[in-house]
């Protein structure tokens, strides 16, 4: 046997697309000797499609695809044996029934086996009980071995694999899929995945694969998608561990590449030193690419200040859709200072991008002069500041409506976080690049992208991180250092501790933290929260992103 794991990179709802893709890969692997082809969870549908599972026409055209690919199959491959990911219409035994499962699919000739997810998360992204029924649910045969060419194949749908997960700090499972699998005999098993990339999770990810291999003494291959689907990006991670839980074969970087495996044999291992921030960085491109493409958008809009966050966002831009492609408008005012001006013309010659000097002295003059009669006697504030933020977030939108171009958010998470950004300012976009990168992961991010040349201009590194909405302003004039900043906002999100926990294992590096200050950190972290609410969707590398996975209330006062 020569197994294919196969990622794709499919679209939601594009059923004829995502056939010729799923063909394509089958001839693909077929050239390269391959008998049995694997692909992802919901490869045939794309992961997940939320409501509209709820829509009465869902299950007949998931239907009428997995005919037409069957028969495709029969037509072009007969003895070819081949698993998918797609949705079931199903009778369900459950007292809340929702009658469709989220189903593994083996195919070959005329057969048609089809094996239902047993475990089926409802925690972070996962929202997939809302939809999906679990094969305990269902009749046995949902839940079954497959007999095929003298041995017995069982078939693992992502999550349940995690049968050790916690939730809350309990066991979110009673289940355990693989130990039911190998009590039946089966001596390969079989995951098809929809994992979303965070940065670690290919380890986590291994790991728990690995010990289901070595404490049940099975094979397990493991395939997972590739691509992004709004703001959730998939690695394509792909790999085999053998009874005694060794690594037989893996891919090592992420890509849409397929891992081939013949059985008996070992792959020799690649280890690439520096690979988890490249994933990083090939994520955030792959979600830039994938929600512009998916969304029927060639161009890319920003504003560029001169400062780290945009450099980035616009380097990654440039990467994701080509820098002839990507406009960015440096927007000065009054406040800016001229090594900003600079340092945007640098970043837009060093990429190649479509600059665009675009001042807004003039409109922030007219604007203020609008509104004095209205604020007079009263002390400037943070009103005029934000008035310079939504002028420039104006300007985006317009040259976005103009050339059809998909407006690029530059926040990243330690503003978001604090409310350090402009509600319909800096914050205006249909796509939140960044918003998942602490400020100090945009520094180790941006290193990485200067490795070969310096694309982002050395002093946009070096200069103290700046608003520049009033004279002198620097960041840390009302935050504080970055570095502490981000460790503590990690133990409050990530982490979920409240401050009384966090204390202490934030003093073993910073002592000198003080119980005010992350009092006063918590409350900025709750009082935005209707911020983060109208921001752009953020694309997803981390294990607690603001946005789908992370729901809280906007009026709260825990």
């Amino acid at each position: 046997m020569k197994l294919a794991l196969i990622p794709v990179n499919v679209r939601l709802g594009d059923f004829e697309e995502n056939l010729k893709i799923h063909y394509a890969r089958i001839n693909e692997a077929v050239k390269q000797g391959a008998s049995f082809l694997v692909f992802p969870e919901l490869s045939l549908t794309g992961y997940l499609p939320k409501d509209l599972l709820q829509r009465p026409s869902w299950a007949r055209k998931t239907a009428e695809q997995l005919e037409t690919f069957h028969a495709w199959l029969q037509a072009n491959h007969p003895k070819l044996a081949v698993v998918v990911g797609t949705t079931v219409a199903v009778e369900s035994k459950s007292p809340n029934p929702r009658n469709l499962a989220n189903c593994a699919v083996f195919l070959q000739g005329a057969r048609r086996e089809v094996r239902a997810k047993t475990l089926v998360p409802y925690y972070d992204v996962f929202h997939e009980s809302r939809y999906f029924d679990s094969a305990e649910t269902l009749s046995d045969a949902y839940r079954e071995p497959i007999e095929w060419e003298g041995r017995k194949l069982g078939l693992l749908i992502c999550e349940d694999s995690w049968d050790q997960q916690e939730v809350n700090g309990h066991r979110a499972y009673r289940g355990n899929p693989t130990k039911h699998l190998v009590e039946q005999g089966c001596d390969l098993l079989v995951n098809i995945s929809a994992s979303p990339y965070n940065r670690g999770k290919r380890i986590a990810r291994r790991a728990t694969i690995e010990a289901a291999a070595k404490d049940h003494r099975v094979m397990i291959a493991y395939a997972n998608h590739y691509g992004a689907h709004d703001e959730i990006v998939f690695d394509g991670d792909c790999f085999v561990f053998g009874r005694d839980g060794e690594l037989l074969a893996a891919k090592e970087e992420a890509s849409n590449e397929i891992l081939y495996f013949k059985e008996g044999s070992a792959s020799k291992i690649r280890r690439v030193e520096g690979a988890e921030l490249r994933d990083l960085q090939q994520m955030l491109v792959t979600g830039i690419r994938d929600y512009a493409r998916k969304n029927g958008f060639s161009k890319a809009v920003l504003g560029i200040s001169g400062g780290i966050d945009s450099a980035i966002v616009a380097a990654l831009a440039c990467e994701a859709l080509g820098a002839e492609n990507v406009i960015g408008l440096a927007m000065p005012t009054k406040f800016s200072s001229s090594h900003s001006v600079e340092d945007a013309e640098a970043l837009a010659q060093n990429l190649g991008l479509i600059y665009r000097h675009l001042p807004i002295k003039m409109p922030h003059a007219t604007f203020a002069m609008a509104l004095q009669p209205h604020f007079a006697g009263l002390p400037e504030d943070v009103t005029e500041e934000n008035v310079q933020a939504r002028l420039r977030g104006v300007a985006v939108m317009a040259f976005a409506n103009k050339y059809r171009a998909l407006a690029l958010a530059t926040g990243n998470k330690s503003e978001y976080a604090m409310g350090y950004s402009t509600l319909y300012g800096d914050m205006c976009g249909a796509l939140s690049p960044i918003g998942d990168l602490y400020k100090t992961e945009v520094y180790e991010l941006t290193r990485l992208v200067n490795r070969d040349r310096e694309l982002i201009p050395a002093r946009t590194i070096s200069k103290p991180p700046s608003a520049e909405l009033k004279p002198g302003q620097v960041d840390q004039d009302s935050l504080p250092p970055y570095d502490f900043l981000d460790a503590m906002l990690y133990l409050l999100v990530e982490r979920e501790l409240d401050v009384p926990e966090a204390l202490p294992v934030l003093r073993e590096k910073f002592p000198e933290a003080s119980l005010g200050l992350l009092e006063k950190i918590q409350r900025s972290l709750r009082i935005n929260e209707y911020k983060r609410k109208q921001a752009a969707p953020i694309l997803r590398v981390s294990t607690r992103a603001f946005g789908t996975g992370r729901l809280y209330p906007l009026t709260c006062l825990w």
